[in-house]
Parts: C-alpha cells; structure tokens; sequence
C-alpha cells in the first residue's frame, strides 16, 4: 500500500511528552488523565524512594488506580468492571512505564484479564470485583514448571514472579493450563526476593501438595495468559523506551561540548534516531496485538510485540545513560530507574517463552497475522465497488486490463481525479484489501515522477504525459542525483542558460535508475548560479531521445546495468518542459522525494526476491546445530519484517482517525532498507558455503542487489539525521550551511 504524504516542513508529529500508543481522541485523553494523575502523584519519585527503603506498593498511588477505574478497566461490567479491552488497558499501562509507576498494577491488571476472558463464570464472580476495586491484589507467573496432578494436586516452583509477595492471588501457567490459587492456602509458599527493580516487588512461588477447586484450573489457558501478559508488558516498556528517549533528546538539546550542543553531533543524532525507530517499532507492534479481542488470534502479534519490547527498553534506557554522559550515571540521576525497570521487565517477559522462537513457529505454521483490521461502516459502500471492479478486471483479456484499471482510477486509487480516485485513506485501505489476489502494475519511479507533474505541472503537461504513464506506453527517471554530491540532492550543478524559446542544459547526473529504458527524464537544473543553494534550481522534463543527451549503463555489483550515468552536451529543453516556477524547482524536487521516499517506505522499494517464507525454509534445511545457533536472530528479522506493515498500517489509522501525521513514514523507508540486508545476511550465514558456490542463486543475487537499498533514495545515515533534525528537533550541524 502507497499512502502518500508530503511534509512541507518542520516537525513531524512525535510522541515526545505523550501517548505513543493513542491514536483516536478518546484514547488520548485516556492517556493525559493517567500520566496527570501519576504526575501529581509523583510515582517518580516514589519509584526512587525504594531505592532507600520506601514501599514498593505506596498506597496513595493503589487508592488511585482503584477509585480511577483502571484496575477494572478490562474486567466485564458485571463483575465491577468497566468492560473495555486490551486496547485501552495498554494506554494506561504506558503511561505506568512512562512514570516509573511503583505498586503490583501490571501483574493485577495480567492476572484479571487472564481470568476474566479464560475462567469459568463462578471463579470471575468469585475474584474479579475484589481485582477491580482493589481490594485483591494479583500476580501472573508464567514459568511452566508446575504440575497439576491428576488428582488437581498442585506442585512445582517458579523462581521469580513480579508483583507475588503483594498478592492475594496466584495466576499460574502449568503447562498448557494455567491455575488459580490463593497465596496463603496451605503447601503455598512466596518469599520476597531482593529485585533490580526496587520500585515493584518480586518472588519465588513454591507449591506443595496444593489442592485446588476444578474451576480454578483453566485448561489450555497457558497461550493466552502469555500473550496477556506479553501485551501489556510491552505496553509498559514502550512507555520506558520513550521515557528514555525523551529524557535523552531533551538534554541533547542544552548540553555544550566543544561549544556546541551535543545534539548537532551526528553520532549524537544517530544514537537518538536508532532510540526512536526501536520506540516506533514496540509501539506498532503493541498496539495492533493490544486491538485484538481474541486472545488467540493475539498470539503472534504478542510475541511480536514481546520481542521488540525486551530489546527497545534496555537498549533506549543503556542509551539514555550514554547520551547524558558522566551525570547519567550518577545515583541522583533517574536515568538507571529506568535501566532498572527496563532489565527487570526483560527478563520477566522471558520467563517460560522465549517470544522470538514463537515468532518464528508462528511464520513455520502459518500464523504470522498481524490483528484484523477493523473499518468503520461506511467503508461498506466502497467495499461493494471494489469487489465489483474486481469482478469485472478479472474477466477481460489481460492486454485490457490495465487500460480498464486507469479508466476506473483503481491502478492509482490515492491519486487526484482524472487519473485516481482521489481516494481517501480509508477507501484506499479497503481497495488493498479487495486487490489482495490481483497483482496491479507498480510504476515505481516513473509513477512518483507522473504524480509530481500531475501535482505541479501545467495542463499542457498533465495531459503530454500522465496518461500515457498509467497506460504503461513511457517510463520515466529521475534525474537528480550528481557526481560527489552522494544524498544532498540540492547540491545540483548541472546548469541551463536561457535562450530564446528555452533552455540549455549542460552537466551531469549519475545513479539514474533505469535511464537506458526511460523515454523522459525529470532533472533537478540550476538556473541562477548566484542563489543560495536551494534556491536557483528549476525542474525540467528531458527528452532522453533529444541531441546531446548521453546515457551510459554502469554494471553493478549483481552484474546488471540498474543504474546510469546520463550526460547533458547544451541540450535544448523548450519553455514548455520547464516543471513548476523557474528557481523554484526545489519544493517540486522535494515532492519527488516525498513521492519516493514514501513509496520506498510503503514496502514496494525493498523487496530483493527473498523472503521470510524463503528463510523459514533455509532454516529448517539446515543442521541441528546450525539452526539453534540463528533461530533467535530469525524470530528478530520475522519480527522486523512484519512491524513494516504495521507501520503503514498506524500511519493509515491516524488519517482515519483524523490525527497528523505521525513519525512513521521516515522509520519504515529506514527499515525496509536495513531489513531487506537483515534477512538476507542471515540467509547467507544459514546457507554458509552453498550460498557461495551457486546453490542458491536468489539469496546471492538478493544479498548483493540489497546492498543498495539502504543507499537508494537517500543513505541510511542521512535518514537517521533527518528523524533526528525534523522529528526529535535536534539542531543542525551549525558548520553546514
């Protein structure tokens, strides 16, 4: 899915001091309310008072989460609850994370969903109004080493469960099944553990002989007290990773070295950059498990989300301590509270499951599906016309059908009438959905070029060359890439002189993709040597057949010829090829960008032939050994893999939703680069030497021609600056001009 935004300039909409997980009004005010109220009860400081002796349950800030609702927040109204979801409880459970909340929220919180969604009718009547109002505290423990006999006789231990020396009931995975005891019945024993995290208590659970009731043993709940549990954990350290990341950028901005702040360093910004895409990729990833009611269709999502959270709060809140230096390391400092809950929460996400193995049993079994997406109802009407235009491509000869899919406006749904539908998010969001099996033509460069003039152009030119576009009869190429400017593509030195009726063209571009195929090429040209230099550049149409044009094919690393250089001997471009003003082709160039980037973005830029199914298969191809050696950095490239729709997917929600855009359209054109060579790394490590003997062709031509994405378009390095400058506000290097 291509959903194309184009940011004029300044700061992009960023969680910093917010919700990331909010999207919809109502779960933003949710979230202002919580973060209030434990602001003014200043859970931070609370969590730091531990550190000397304080209660790790302070009982003002357990009164609140009572009196607030939010202890019930998910438990059915007929048991005192307020009969909202997942969703809704991960709002709130950020929001603990964010303030370092101390108290046994989180494991009470685990410990009723699990039992409201999977116990029979009496337990929930008999322990779910005493969970929600507070007067029952409940813990989740989730290691798989007890047993319940035949005779419901309960042994076993679990070394460390969160929250148990506060609470009154256990909630117990036993194998597949999970049981419900209560922390004093006899053979019961909890001991008080000395915890990194100071601010939450944990505990070993002993049991001996422990006779439970039938009804509290909840057969094959094991899976979804996980998945419970993964959720609104990673809700958690999603509001750590961005606690972290916040504190960080925020002393990044008035912290002198060397008589500038440190964050004008590019390795400063590299460092803030990276905090924030494992931010972004947590919150995805939790929010689409979070939307899900089921909680077995949860599963996967779960362990997705568990495995991005584990990595993001320990490498946001390791990081947080680098960025502030000398003074982030000291005890006054709340930098390593947040390392603390950050390394403690890790580890207890891990106990029973290490969630990157499921994540690669859910793509081996198929169950690699991210949460259904639900659409309002008015989505119903455009449904019913997709479907029908479905029907109808489907049954004319394939030479007819791309003419049939530009006449409907279905091949560019999101582009402006004539030529698309001019469809809103939402209308585009169903079109996806009903064109899943029918593959439509992705016009890749030429169609962010097309889109730019029908975006800029003039009539004359609208109507020269969009159309013969979408019917595939011209391909076009970007020409704006220079010799030793790299991804400064306003460094253009490729000039025109006017002359009467026109222009003409003398320079150089290089990297032109495609060149050698194209009819046309769009050029960034500097028309005014003495403007700044964003200024004085004109775009211009360039017959690539017009006399003194050169193109040379240069043969990359895969030997094939992608990439060009294109040589301009005083061409002539016509007045009527100019695109846009002239000196101010720049904001037409930056809407090619914009085009592109978000394209590249939407998935359709990174695809190297081998995939996530392919690697499945070089896994279970291997030995033993081999495979238990990469299985865990697999279930992280799946992972990674899989958040990239997620992204799109939060991107498109927030449209729906009617927020501003948010920071996710930069994160995705950074990670489709680095996933692409992510898996295709792992796939030469799993193959070893067949990989490099010809064995298996397309990983080798995928590794090599993947080298350039996170080149394309603009360097990796140059993305992380850009999220570091337009979205967590850094300054720019003040030596560049």
């Amino acid at each position: 899915m291509d959903v194309i935004w184009i940011t004029a300039g300044g700061l992009l909409q960023c969680p910093m001091g917010k919700s990331a997980l909010a999207i919809t009004d109502e779960h933003q005010a949710l979230a202002d309310a919580a973060v209030g109220q434990l602001a003014r009860l200043s859970t931070r400081a609370a969590a730091r008072a531990t550190l000397d002796g304080g209660s790790s349950n302070p009982e003002p800030v357990w009164k609140a989460a009572a009196e607030l609702g939010w202890l019930g927040l998910a438990i059915a109204e007929e048991h005192g609850g307020s009969g909202f979801g997942l969703a809704e409880l991960a709002v709130v459970q950020e929001a603990h994370g964010r303030e370092l909340t101390p108290g046994p929220f989180l494991p009470t919180v685990a410990a009723s969903l699990v039992i409201d969604r999977c116990a029979s009718d009496s337990l929930r009547a008999e322990l779910l109004p005493g969970l929600a109002d507070g007067s029952t505290v409940g813990a989740l423990g989730l290691s798989a080493s007890v047993v319940v006999g035949s005779d419901r006789d309960v042994t076993g231990e679990i070394p460390a469960v969160l929250g148990a020396p506060d609470a009154d009931v256990l909630v117990l995975v036993a194998g597949a099944d999970v049981v419900v005891v209560d922390s004093t019945a006899d053979g019961v024993t909890v001991n008080a553990l000395e915890s990194l995290d100071t601010s939450r208590s944990v505990g070993s659970v002993a049991l001996r002989g422990v006779t439970v009731g039938e009804d509290r043993v909840l057969r094959g709940a094991a899976r979804r007290a996980r998945t419970v549990f993964r959720i609104l954990a990673s809700a958690e350290a999603a509001g750590v990773a961005w606690a972290s990341l916040e504190m960080a950028v925020e002393y990044a901005k008035v912290r002198e070295q060397f008589g500038r702040t440190i964050g004008t360093f590019q390795a400063v910004k590299h460092h803030a950059a990276n905090m924030l895409v494992d931010a972004e990729q947590t919150t995805a990833a939790v929010w689409d498990a979070a939307r899900a009611d089921d909680l077995d269709s949860a599963w996967f999502p779960a362990a997705v989300a568990a495995s991005h959270a584990i990595r993001a709060q320990v490498f946001n809140s390791q990081n947080n301590i680098q960025l502030h230096g000398g003074i982030g390391f000291t005890w006054e400092h709340d930098a390593h509270l947040y390392l603390r809950r950050a390394r403690t929460l890790a580890a207890l996400m891990g106990e029973g499951a290490d969630p990157l193995l499921d994540v690669v049993e859910g793509k081996r079994s198929g169950q690699a599906q991210g949460a259904s997406f639900t659409l309002p109802a008015e989505a119903d009407e455009y449904r019913r016309q997709a479907a029908q235009a479905v029907e109808q491509v489907k049954a004319l000869p394939e030479d007819n059908q791309r003419d049939f899919l530009v006449d409907s406006g279905y091949l560019v749904p999101h582009w402006p009438k004539p030529w698309g539908r001019a469809a809103d998010v939402l209308e585009q969001l169903v079109i996806e959905e009903e064109f899943a099996d029918f593959a439509r033509a992705d016009m890749g460069i030429t169609g962010w070029v097309a889109l730019t003039i029908a975006q800029a152009g003039t009539d004359d030119q609208r109507e020269r060359w969009v159309e013969p576009v979408l019917r595939g009869q011209v391909m076009w190429c970007q020409l704006f890439s220079e010799p030793g400017a790299g991804s400064d593509a306003a460094a253009v030195r490729t000039a025109a002189k006017k002359v009467d009726g026109g222009w003409r063209v003398t320079g150089q571009k290089v990297w032109t993709s495609l060149a050698q195929h194209c009819q046309w090429g769009l050029a960034t040209v500097r028309t005014d040597p003495d403007a700044p230099k964003h200024a004085g550049v004109t775009m211009m149409a360039i017959d690539m057949k017009a006399e003194g044009v050169t193109v040379n094919p240069l043969r990359g690393i895969t030997g094939d010829a992608h990439f060009n250089e294109v040589f301009f001997d005083d061409v002539f471009v016509p007045d009527a090829d100019v695109v846009g003003d002239v000196n101010k082709g720049w904001l037409v160039a930056r809407a090619t960008l914009g085009n592109e980037r978000i394209s590249i973005g939407g998935g359709s830029g990174g695809q190297t032939g081998f995939d996530a199914d392919d690697l499945i298969k070089l896994l279970d191809s291997v030995p033993a050994d081999v495979a238990a050696h990469h299985v865990r950095r697999a279930g992280e490239v799946i992972a990674e893999l899989h958040t990239l729709r997620l992204l799109n997917l939060r991107r498109a929600s927030r449209a729906i939703a009617g927020a501003e855009p948010g920071p996710e359209g930069n994160v995705t054109k950074l990670l489709v680069a680095e996933s692409g060579q992510h898996l295709t790394e792992l796939g030469i490590a799993l193959a070893g030497s067949a990989a490099v003997v010809g064995a298996n062709k397309k990983l080798i031509r995928s590794y090599l021609g993947g080298r350039a994405m996170t080149i394309a378009g603009g360097t990796s390095e140059i993305t992380r600056n850009t999220i570091a400058e337009r979205i967590l506000g850094l300054p720019r290097d003040p030596l560049l001009k």
